[in-house]
């Protein structure tokens, strides 16, 4: 019979040893994994949250641009009111931006009649005959927005459309609205129609398909839902709000709360996911007017980061015990260290500092993480520089003439304000002249309008030759133009400007190759001498121009 070897105390000590290490390990993982569900979930919960911030955040920026193309095109109403040039100005809009449904222009007389309207019809923009256009006085975009005043932009409640008889009725839309004033006075409004869906669609589509999107508006009434049957239903006759459905987010409808998170259980078959609202200000300030902007999250994706927190921390036990400090030193160089050059970058990246090399080389997550992050950093320089460009180009054509690239009126008459302030600091005078041109209406009657285009384009180029280079040369309206000479110490320099002036035209000007003869009149006022202000300064010239076309009209 073979006797049992007793156990050695190294056995032992080594099986005992064993046990602390595991009853040790064992402990601190169930610690660490008990704290760190919650914070996991928390902080998942926190980045959903972020997410529907700069989701809203995104689809404020998208209503803003809406309302800066809105005041736009009422700015260029203003000006342009040939309403075949308007036309292909809204035709433009349009094409330039697919949500937009239709642009059109609503006049103050015979009950708010449209004078102008472009509709989207499938991949065409078509404009409305004469007999087509609609009285629109008794719609709230209408008489609402004539109590606007300049560059104020008026924003409807989103709805369905009913308007009846476009090819998109029943569409989800929303409008925005601003007046056309000139001269003082309201002369009408510009209201631009877009597609709601199409329109929020720039911005959830980039959101992970597992993701839901939801949006109310200030009554809580679903405007856009997962379940398509869940939105706008009080066009149907029926309430389906947002706070039926998820009653903490009614303290984001009465004002109570800005942002709620909340965690639904499964219901009816689906799946329980993790919510957050957030309230998100809508149309003009100080109406306090908001949208509820919400995105939900499958629970399963949160706790399923929880398993894989607890395998990770599973693993990192297992080989603590057996390879700790080497682990440790590995874990060390190839996690911290790419992750500390991510921060690094996430840091720099809002201040627009440079930064050091990404770990993109990288195959594992870190390096995808890398990856993203590097195209997301250059996707969004690209975005702020092409931002930029469009910031410049709509404030160029704010302060400038869009056929001749002169400054506009706004831009001349700031500028003649600023050398007029320079004048009476400097006590040098300046003069002011007023070109018209003389039979224009003839050339554009006989030559057509084209043809008057090509004219004035050639007669800003021969004003801006023949003036000195300092001079200011803008295009007020029409065929009336204006040079502001500054420091012109007397009458008879300001006349030597026109005369020059003058002589540039006597010969023809070229026009589509052919020459054209065109003559001008002209119009000097001198500061201080004819007025004291801007304003009286270019009436003073157009009067004198007008002087100068009746006696040259009675020499004739």
């Amino acid at each position: 019979m073979r006797q049992r070897v007793p156990w050695g105390i190294a056995q032992r000590l080594a099986v005992l040893l064993a046990s602390f290490s595991v009853l040790a390990a064992l402990l601190a993982g169930y610690y660490s994994f008990d704290s760190s569900r919650a914070r996991l979930q928390r902080r998942a919960e926190q980045a959903l949250l972020a997410t529907t911030q700069v989701l809203a955040r995104h689809m404020q920026a998208g209503f803003a641009t809406v309302a800066r193309d809105t005041a736009f095109l009422a700015s260029v109403a203003a000006i342009e009111q040939d309403r075949d040039a308007l036309a292909e100005v809204f035709r433009a809009s349009l094409r330039n931006h697919p949500s937009y449904l239709q642009v059109r222009l609503i006049g103050v007389q015979d009950y708010g009649l449209e004078r102008v309207r472009m509709d989207r019809q499938g991949g065409a923009f078509v404009r409305a005959p004469e007999e087509a256009l609609q009285e629109k006085s008794h719609f709230p975009f209408f008489f609402e927005t004539l109590a606007l005043g300049p560059d104020e932009v008026y924003v409807s409640e989103f709805g369905i459309n009913h308007e009846g008889g476009e090819q998109h009725d029943m569409q989800p839309v929303f409008s925005m609205a601003s007046p056309v004033v000139r001269g003082g006075q309201v002369r009408g409004v510009v209201v631009v129609r877009v597609a709601a869906q199409q329109f929020l669609r720039n911005f959830n589509a980039a959101l992970p398909a597992s993701y839901g999107f939801f949006l109310s508006n200030r009554w809580g009434d679903f405007l856009v839902h997962p379940d398509p049957a869940q939105a706008f239903g009080f066009d149907h006759g029926q309430r389906i709000l947002i706070q039926d459905s998820f009653p903490p987010v009614a303290a984001l409808v009465q004002g109570q709360a800005e942002q709620v998170v909340l965690s639904q259980p499964a219901e009816n078959g689906d799946e329980p996911r993790v919510f957050s609202f957030v309230r998100m200000p809508y149309g003009r300030d100080g109406e306090g007017r908001f949208l509820v902007v919400g995105l939900s999250q499958p629970l399963a994706a949160v706790q399923g980061e929880v398993a894989n927190l607890g395998h990770s921390i599973l693993k990192i036990l297992l080989v603590l015990c057996t390879v700790g400090v080497v682990l440790a030193a590995g874990v060390s160089r190839l996690v911290t260290q790419p992750l500390k050059a991510m921060v690094r970058a996430t840091q720099a990246l809002p201040q627009g500092r440079p930064h050091g090399a990404l770990p993109v080389h990288r195959a594992d997550e870190v390096g995808e993480l890398a990856r993203s992050f590097d195209e997301m950093e250059q996707q969004i320089r690209r975005q702020m520089t092409e931002l930029n460009a469009s910031r410049d180009a709509m404030a160029h054509l704010a302060h400038h003439d869009a056929l001749t690239g002169l400054p506009n009126r706004r831009m001349f008459e700031q500028r003649l304000v600023q050398a007029l302030e320079l004048s009476r600091r400097s006590g040098r005078s300046c003069a002011l002249l007023f070109v018209d041109l003389d039979d224009f209406k003839s050339i554009n009657d006989v030559r057509g309008h084209g043809v008057g285009d090509l004219v004035l384009q050639a007669v800003a180029r021969t004003i801006v030759g023949a003036v000195r280079q300092a001079d200011t040369v803008a295009r007020l309206a029409g065929d009336e133009f204006t040079v502001l000479c500054e420091n012109v110490d007397s009458e008879e320099a300001a006349l030597q400007v026109a005369a020059k002036l003058e002589q540039a035209f006597d010969a023809p000007q070229q026009i589509d190759g052919a020459p054209l003869p065109v003559r001008v009149s002209i119009g000097v006022s001198l500061f201080p001498r004819d007025a004291q202000d801007a304003q009286t300064l270019l009436a003073s010239a157009d009067a004198a121009m007008y002087r100068v076309k009746q006696l040259r009209r009675r020499r004739v």
